[in-house]
């Protein structure tokens, strides 16, 4: 008994209910309580009559959702459908509200999850996870806004983002050359039309290779931006995780003596597919490879950057099927594929972010990603992916950056 609630364990078989201390119902466990097939673990909760749930972040269809299952592994999904599941980001917190109550559950475990509020049965809604422990939080207060009070001081909170960040950000595919970047600038000045900001997609780079600018379309990215900043522009640029695998190119030979890049359970290096060709990737579980990354984000800084845009880190891949027994570090304590992908890319913004934040010195740094989980919140704004200019999209748009609210990420 706390002086908010009051927890029942039944000790055969093992389920818990959770009560307020005038004897209401909050929750409780279904009869299966927890139960394994195989390495996958679940946990079953008796629907109650009129029971709503609302939250996991980056998830289309209707903010309630009740009769709906999802799936947590993050994937590259462009154009995804208006019901497009899963997508880019993993958040496994939910809140159900009944009859004036309110309760928060989140399910603390990075393998590929399945929540289920009543899909295809009447009895139960579950959440489960395809290894690891059954390690949720169960989280009670009197409102909604409490509940993710509570979530954000477990996960943690957004730091403040500069001024500048929340004004209007000018974003495409792509702009390129430089002479259509100052082109699209000077037109926003001379039409009065507000922008803060111009994003650089992945044209800027020298063949698509991150930490370089294309000598013919970019050959003074330096002066670029100085031009940029005088009108009052920041710029961003993206980063994508690949490191083409060519020698002569800094980043690569640099990241193989460094030996920062995912291996394989034999010791090769991991190689994929993706816009500069073949490519081994960073391990951000390491510490290694985050103190390359920012050694290497050094040279952005010093030309002016003050924004980065962490894409393509589910890890996207040319045929989207990312090897499950390719292994991370996880500081130290080496883990495959399949408990690390979930993760990959909230690592990926938070070297980034803790990278930007010590090379600007006194500036706050913006971060924006991709991919993402719970605590992504802490390192990065989030945006809600590869959309497309139609309709449902704009719908889609809404509900998505609605329940990326409800589940923490304050900026997206």
């Amino acid at each position: 008994k706390t002086t908010a609630l009051v927890l029942t364990i039944t000790k055969s078989p093992v389920s818990f209910s959770f009560y307020t201390i005038h004897d209401q119902l909050i929750n409780e466990d279904d009869d299966f309580g927890t139960a394994w097939s195989g390495d996958q673990v679940t946990t079953y909760k008796r629907l109650q009559e009129g029971e709503r749930f609302i939250g996991l972040g980056e998830k289309t269809g209707p903010l309630d959702r009740k009769g709906h299952g999802y799936e947590n592994y993050n994937t590259d999904n462009f154009a995804y459908s208006p019901n497009g599941d899963p997508l880019y980001c993993s958040m496994p917190f939910y809140i159900g509200i009944l009859h004036g109550i309110s309760y928060g559950i989140f399910l603390d475990n990075t393998y590929k999850s399945f929540f289920n509020f009543g899909a295809s049965n009447d009895r139960f809604s579950s959440f489960s996870a395809d290894a690891g422990e059954m390690n949720y939080y169960f989280i009670y207060d009197y409102s909604v806004a409490d509940i993710i009070k509570h979530y954000t001081h477990l996960t943690g909170r957004m730091e403040m983002p500069p001024l500048w960040s929340l004004g209007y950000q000018q974003c495409r595919y792509s702009y390129y050359p430089d002479k259509e970047v100052l082109n699209v600038a000077r037109t926003f000045r001379e039409k009065d039309i507000p922008a803060d900001v111009i994003v650089l997609d992945i044209h800027y780079m020298e063949s698509y290779k991150i930490f370089t600018w294309s000598n013919r379309d970019f050959p003074n990215p330096k002066a670029l931006l100085d031009e940029l900043k005088a009108a009052g522009f920041h710029v961003v640029v993206i980063c994508d995780p690949g490191i083409k695998v060519e020698d002569g190119y800094k980043a690569y030979e640099e990241g193989v003596s460094d030996d920062v890049f995912i291996k394989y359970p034999d010791g090769r290096r991991y190689k994929g597919q993706v816009w500069p060709g073949w490519c081994h990737f960073p391990d951000f579980t390491n510490p290694k490879a985050r103190k390359w990354w920012r050694d290497h984000l050094k040279e952005y800084i010093n030309v002016g950057v003050t924004g980065l845009w962490n894409d393509m880190n589910e890890i996207a891949t040319w045929g989207n099927m990312l090897p499950e027994n390719i292994e991370m570090d996880f500081e130290g304590n080496k883990s495959s594929m399949r408990r690390g992908r979930n993760i990959y890319g909230m690592q990926m913004a938070r070297s980034s972010y803790e990278a930007a934040k010590s090379l600007l010195k006194n500036y706050r740094p913006f971060n924006l990603t991709r991919s993402g989980f719970s605590g992504v919140q802490r390192y990065s704004a989030v945006w809600t992916g590869d959309n497309v200019a139609y309709d449902e999209h704009m719908l889609v748009g809404v509900r998505l950056v609605s329940s990326l609210g409800l589940t923490g990420v304050a900026f997206a």
